[in-house]
């Protein structure tokens, strides 16, 4: 018997809300340890049962804790704390309680998921004791109402529960009232009918009722705030419900009826159907919500529903409900896709369904709906809005403009605070034969002191940084940069970590390779991720490899600090899978620019960059936003809709340049130039005298020649040319040409 109950499925760590999904795991091992009866059994036992049914990928998690002391591996409640730990994500209180006092009501949100959002950002929080003084505040402070506000703020003594208790009555009257009026004036969304001519109109006084079936005055139905026995629903008697309505001609959805937003969808293949020929499609959000009513013909039964018109979404949806009202069931066609609403919200189709549709200008056009068993608003898709002629292509529009700090402020949460990437923490790999290397702790000066342990705090605060307490194999030496604005850069002296570090090798884009894809545009915008290394979070083992000497004891990185080898390319890899599809976007480290053809599109590809930002908590750095412009400083150059020139912080360095007095001076002098060659006209032949004396069989000498070229190369410079940018589209024409001092070619 006791064979026959279902273990748990291996849990997938790599994928989802792992905290969520091990909760539910956990709960599911329990209840099969209790059924089989091997709760009991020893710890030993239960911890490989554990180990067995996590899977492979549970294992190797298991294989790099490490336990203090070693015994407590062997104790089964230590080994579940352990996992515990891995799963919750580490929580920012600051970022935290920010999303809570920001927290408002949302237009048409009811008081109860207001409430309960709430009470679930507060979780997160650690508000202890002042937990339900602060949603009370919150509640008083974020609430649409502002009569009911107004009336909260009278009230003394105002408790949580009171203040619940208020809001919510001052929402269900507001409800009834408008049920009331709708009575009033026979509104009736369900069933519509047509009176014959000679038909008499009903006087208020024999008024039948559409909600209790009895006559009488208006606002004095007996069934207000009563609950239908059929349907749950208040304000109606089951006798006139409208699940019993046997013609319905005409239906439309309440808006109360909304519990799941299908904003857009996402329509992915399953494993069995990865080596079809089916494709994943992703859409975007629509920004505004639109409905039609539309004539739907099934099983020769006519009905009109009121759809969402959401030109983000790739495939039209059905909520089974609609079917259910209408009292029709058509047989459905099988499919094996399923469907993601908006927020990763997973749906199975219950099938698909061929459906003329019909509107005041067309006719009986077929249609494919996917049928899905939620409370959703229907839902039109692009392509059928498009078949149906329910949009139209503009080619122009006027949009307002709003101003750098305008956009600064309308998303204050992405240029506020330290973001963190999605993905998982960061493994640094080290090579098989790593030799781990402790540094000796390097003395600060006096005058730096209090500045780096202020600097210190306020990274541990964030949790950047974590103190040290127990012996680590790596101990790195602290290097200290001090910004221009007076703050302090912490990074670490990583020569010999970088020896063994394994590096993926993601290619980084070339500055020409970026640029020749900006070829046309017009309009750019360029947004730098706040400190961003410390958006990629490392796991515990590669953390404590992080570990570095202060003078006030050992500390370790929780994100990525600056001069890992591999940083740069994990960095470039990650903010590409963020944003790396969205059209007139270019992505270089930490720089993001944005390119339009014309401010319009410059406007829509920007807000897709923010509002990704803000969903996947990116933060960009309010100091460095370039915003709007026609020319931008990019990848070091001046990028504009005539073409490039250089930087001309770049050419002021070498103008501005002494005379140097080695070949080392000579090497970084000629390093500078190579990075403006293009701009150069004959830099090969100008630059060969400094070039001859740098070679290791030559005596540094700097002459006539050198001096005469040093001089030249900045009288060039000022006189830079703009260069078109690269079209691979344009016929391509190779000179070349070659001397005594080098060869070349355009």
């Amino acid at each position: 018997m006791m064979d026959t109950f279902r273990p748990p499925a291996p849990l997938k760590f790599s994928i989802g809300n792992v905290k969520e999904k091990w909760r539910k795991w956990r709960q599911e091992l329990e209840n099969y340890l209790l059924a089989t009866e091997k709760d009991e059994r020893a710890d030993k036992i239960k911890i490989a049962i554990l180990l067995n049914l996590l899977g492979s990928e549970g294992l190797e998690i298991f294989n790099t804790f490490k336990f203090e002391p070693p015994e407590s591996q062997k104790d089964y409640s230590e080994v579940l704390k352990k996992f515990e730990e891995y799963c919750s994500p580490r929580q920012n209180v600051v970022y935290e309680r920010y999303k809570f006092f920001s927290c408002v009501q949302q237009e048409g949100q009811a008081i109860e998921c207001y409430v309960t959002q709430l009470k679930t950002l507060a979780s997160t929080c650690e508000f202890e004791e002042q937990e339900n003084g602060l949603i009370r505040d919150r509640i008083v402070l974020g609430i649409r109402d502002s009569g009911l506000k107004e009336r909260l703020l009278r009230e003394s003594g105002l408790g949580l529960e009171k203040a619940i208790e208020i809001v919510r009555a001052a929402e269900t009257s507001r409800e009834q009232l408008r049920s009331m009026k709708e009575e009033t004036a026979a509104t009736v969304n369900s069933v519509k009918r047509n009176r014959r001519q000679n038909q008499p109109k009903q006087s208020s006084q024999d008024y039948e009722c559409k909600k209790c079936g009895r006559k009488h005055k208006p606002r004095e139905c007996p069934a207000y705030g009563k609950v239908c026995t059929k349907c749950n629903k208040k304000n109606h008697f089951a006798v006139k419900c409208f699940q019993n309505s046997k013609n319905i001609h005409e239906m439309k959805v309440p808006e109360n009826e909304l519990e799941i937003y299908i904003d857009s969808v996402t329509e992915k293949v399953q494993e069995n159907e990865l080596n079809s020929d089916s494709m994943n499609k992703k859409v975007e959000t629509v920004s505004e919500t639109w409905y039609k009513s539309v004539t739907l013909n099934v099983n020769d039964k006519y009905f009109e529903v009121d759809f969402k018109l959401d030109t983000g979404a790739e495939v039209n949806i059905l909520p089974l409900y609609v079917l259910n009202i209408v009292k029709v069931k058509p047989k459905l066609s099988e499919t094996n896709l399923s469907l993601t609403a908006y927020g990763n919200f997973k749906l199975k189709p219950e099938g698909t369904i061929i459906i003329n549709c019909s509107t005041s200008k067309l006719k009986n056009i077929p249609l494919q709906f996917y049928v899905v068993n939620v409370k959703s608003k229907p839902i039109l898709g692009l392509k059928g809005c498009l078949e149906l002629k329910l949009i139209e292509r503009i080619d122009a529009i006027e949009c307002s403009k709003i101003s750098k700090n305008e956009l600064i402020k309308q998303y204050k949460d992405v240029f506020t605070g330290t973001g963190e990437f999605p993905d998982e923490p960061y493994h640094i790999t080290l090579k098989d034969n790593a030799i781990p290397v402790i540094h000796p702790p390097r003395r600060v000066p006096q005058a730096l002191q209090p500045k780096l342990k202020e600097t210190l705090d306020k990274l541990e605060k964030e949790k950047i940084v974590s103190k040290v307490n127990k012996p680590t194999d790596w101990v790195q030496s602290l290097v200290i940069v001090e910004k221009p604005n007076g703050n302090l850069r912490l990074c670490l002296d990583v020569r010999d970590l970088n020896k063994v570090i394994k590096r993926e090798h993601y290619q980084i884009p070339s500055a020409d390779d970026i640029i020749s894809r900006l070829e046309g545009k017009k309009i750019f915008s360029v947004v730098d991720l706040k400190d961003g290394f410390w958006h990629v979070p490392l796991d515990e083992v590669s953390s404590e490899i992080c570990t570095f000497n202060t003078p006030f004891g050992r500390y370790k990185f929780n994100k990525m600090p600056f001069g890992i080898a591999s940083a740069p390319e994990i960095f470039q890899k990650r903010n590409q899978k963020l944003f790396g599809d969205i059209e007139g976007v270019e992505i270089y480290f930490d720089d993001i620019i944005v390119a339009g053809n014309d401010e319009a599109s410059h406007d829509a590809i920007m807000s897709k960059v923010l509002e990704r930002a803000r969903s996947v908590n990116i933060k960009f750095n309010p100091d460095k936003l370039q915003y709007r412009v026609s020319e931008v400083k990019y990848v070091g150059q001046i990028i504009s809709k005539s073409g490039i020139k250089p930087d001309p912080d770049h050419i002021k360095a070498i103008v501005e340049m002494p005379t140097p007095k080695s070949k080392t001076e000579v090497r970084r002098l000629l390093g500078m130039i190579n990075f403006l060659s293009k701009f150069i006209p004959n830099v090969s032949k100008v630059t060969a005298p400094l070039r001859e004396i740098i070679h290791e069989n030559v005596e540094f000498n700097w002459g006539k020649e050198q001096e005469m070229s040093f001089e030249n190369i900045k009288e060039l410079l000022t006189k830079t040319p703009i260069l078109k940018v690269f079209s691979a589209n344009d016929e391509i024409v190779i000179q070349c040409d070659s001397s005594k001092d080098g060869l070349g070619f355009v």
